[in-house]
């Protein structure tokens, strides 16, 4: 069943249940979700900060602490609508019970994206209260409001992970989506360097994934750099864009593999 209004309370019924659950497994999700990225941080802001004097106009903290804001809320969301999803759709059958309820197909993967954003939205504010505590952050207003661009990106990387889930038969099946789509991005999409470094062929690999156009706006904002506004738009039109792309797909492809 697919019902025209998707956002209504089965939709958080879906989500408050998700947080019922991660609320008894909250400091594993914690190391994972949270420690994981500011330990790269920490790693990266001052070990190759110590070697690299600046990069953009900015030290090197200032310049990675979006970026890594960016990666933990790519990874935080992605990991929750793959292997944590996966395992409630094929192991714990969670889903089949869920549909059993009044709950549509449509409002329960909505449901789920929500939460991963959710999740993402948490690892993203830790990295960034961390980085502003540690200095890397020039502009509080700016990462203020860089907070709802990010939101966005945590909506586009859960439904695009949902979208792999929607094609998995198996768990190795994700291999392949953090090998080609979660590890492209912590890489080329100016997580740690600026995408014009690279190679022609990578910068348009790079454009052509959510991160660097989340970045791409995060990063200014937070440092006070000039924003393109026009450019802005642009990218979150594309975070937009893909986010909707990415859920439609998942919806149509899970509903054939569930109900037919």
């Amino acid at each position: 069943m697919l019902r025209t209004q998707p956002f209504n309370r089965y939709t958080w019924a879906v989500w408050r249940r998700q947080a019922l659950v991660w609320r008894q497994l909250i400091w594993s999700s914690m190391a994972t979700n949270v420690a994981n990225p500011l330990l790269f941080l920490f790693a990266f802001g001052y070990g190759l900060g110590a070697v690299i004097d600046r990069i953009a106009g900015l030290s090197y903290l200032e310049f990675v602490v979006p970026g890594m804001m960016a990666y933990s809320a790519m990874f935080a969301s992605s990991f929750e609508t793959t292997i944590s999803a996966y395992a409630r759709f094929d192991l714990q059958r969670t889903w089949d019970a869920i549909l059993a309820t009044p709950v549509a197909l449509s409002e329960l993967l909505l449901g789920e994206t929500v939460w991963a954003a959710t999740k993402g939205m948490l690892s993203a504010i830790s990295v960034l209260v961390v980085g502003w505590i540690w200095g890397g952050v020039p502009s509080t207003g700016g990462a203020l409001l860089s907070l709802p661009v990010v939101a966005l990106a945590c909506l586009c990387f859960a439904a695009c992970g949902l979208a792999a889930t929607a094609h998995a038969r198996s768990w190795e099946f994700f291999s392949y989506f953090f090998t080609f789509w979660v590890t492209p991005m912590f890489i080329f999409c100016g997580t740690f360097f600026e995408i014009d470094r690279f190679p022609s062929f990578v910068q348009w690999l790079a454009w052509l994934l959510p991160m660097s156009h989340t970045i791409a706006i995060v990063r200014p904002l937070m440092t006070g750099l000039p924003l393109d506004e026009g450019m802005a738009v642009i990218h979150i039109a594309y975070l937009l864009a893909l986010t909707i792309a990415a859920f439609l797909l998942s919806v149509h492809r899970i509903g054939r593999r569930m109900f037919d």
